[in-house]
């Protein structure tokens, strides 16, 4: 599976099942409630920071 991430969308290519196990280990890492773009928003100011 591939994934591509850009500074406002994430483009996930492969099949459906490795899909839904990647949004479920993020789901596990980040909680239930956070949202894709709460994700991109972190990235951004991760990527500023180091």
């Amino acid at each position: 599976m591939k994934s591509y991430q850009g500074t406002k969308s994430i483009h996930m290519v492969g099949q459906a099942w490795q899909i839904k196990i990647m949004l479920k280990q993020w789901q596990k890492q980040w909680g239930p409630e956070v949202t894709i773009a709460e994700l991109l928003i972190q990235s951004n100011v991760d990527k500023y920071e180091k």
